[in-house]
């Protein structure tokens, strides 16, 4: 019988950093684990106005692998659970979050995320890595490329601001970055003591996450290349299993922007993990309303409001 649960630390080994209390905290006063025999599911609840939903900040985290096809079963119950919250929908998941199965009624995409086993011994890790990456790399090292961890949260946010204002996106506030900074690390790439581009990445022992991203607009060829695999050594160095590098659309465009963004990820040499991504509505006309005041203060700031990842991939094959 799956029970939700407000103290992670008989289980806490089973939890990747976003699984955890440190994380979850930040997002959230509401948080806990949906659990069973075999199954655990973090999450927390965002309420704001009159509105609230549900998130889930990873996939289904298998506790007993001879009960994986009794996962359908326990998001049944997550999902029955979920309702005597008083919220209005459960959100979009975090974009590492890929679930091998989806409950009934539950609207979803195809997802998946590129993950780099860290445990493979550097020459074998740098072999797997797509041979135009380690071109890039090298020309990057031999030209002066510095990589740096950094604490200057501010440089962090503002090269993430000016990155996300160009694209169109949300970012990070500051005060986002300075929660997570406890169990972070922040790269940035430098040349000639020019910021180039930089990575806020969250971990524990389980695997560490690329969750946001930033560079200006023409960065020196092979500087982010250059960043993330110094960060994937230093990682590995201290034990870290896995670099995830967030999502990964199933289906692209050819020669769109977000091909380019695959095809980053994917020259790393990561497994691509595939499976779902998916949300519930529990109020369908709160969700309209939310999407209706979403589209209306986009319209204000003369931008389009595209939804969330899986609005976008549905609205692909209307």
């Amino acid at each position: 019988m799956v029970r939700v649960y407000n103290d992670s630390s008989k289980f806490y080994n089973y939890l990747p950093i976003f699984g955890t209390k440190n994380f979850l905290s930040t997002k959230s006063k509401e948080y806990g684990w949906f659990k069973d025999d075999n199954f655990i599911l973090p999450f927390y609840i965002d309420r704001r106005f009159i509105f609230s939903k549900l998130v889930f900040t990873t996939e289904t985290l298998v506790i007993n692998k001879k009960c994986k096809k009794k996962e359908l079963s326990f998001l049944e119950q997550v999902v029955n659970i979920s309702k005597s919250f008083n919220i209005d929908f459960i959100g979009q998941p975090f974009a590492s979050a890929v679930f091998n199965t989806v409950p009934e009624k539950a609207t979803y995409i195809p997802w998946g995320s590129y993950v780099v086993d860290l445990t493979q011994d550097q020459e074998i890790l740098f072999k797997n890595i797509h041979s135009k990456h380690r071109n890039v790399i090298r020309k990057a090292m031999k030209s002066g490329i510095l990589i740096k961890e950094v604490t200057n949260v501010k440089l962090i946010f503002d090269i993430l601001k000016n990155t996300m204002v160009r694209l169109n996106r949300s970012y990070p506030s500051l005060n986002e970055l300075e929660k997570i900074m406890p169990f972070s690390k922040f790269y940035v790439a430098f040349k000639d003591d020019v910021p180039q581009g930089c990575a806020v990445l969250p971990y524990n022992k389980l695997g560490v996450y690329y969750l946001y991203g930033g560079s200006i607009q023409k960065p020196f060829t092979g500087s982010l290349n250059l960043m993330h695999y110094t960060a994937m050594l230093d990682f590995k160095s201290i034990g870290v299993l896995q670099y995830d590098f967030m999502g990964a659309r199933l289906n692209v465009s050819p020669g769109s922007k977000l091909e380019g963004i695959q095809r980053f990820k994917k020259r790393f040499g990561g497994k691509l993990r595939t499976g779902f991504l998916w949300k519930y509505e529990f109020r369908p006309y709160k969700v309209k309303s939310i999407y209706f005041i979403q589209k209306f203060i986009y319209c204000l700031q003369n931008k389009k409001y595209v939804g969330d990842a899986i609005d976008q991939e549905l609205f692909r094959y209307v």
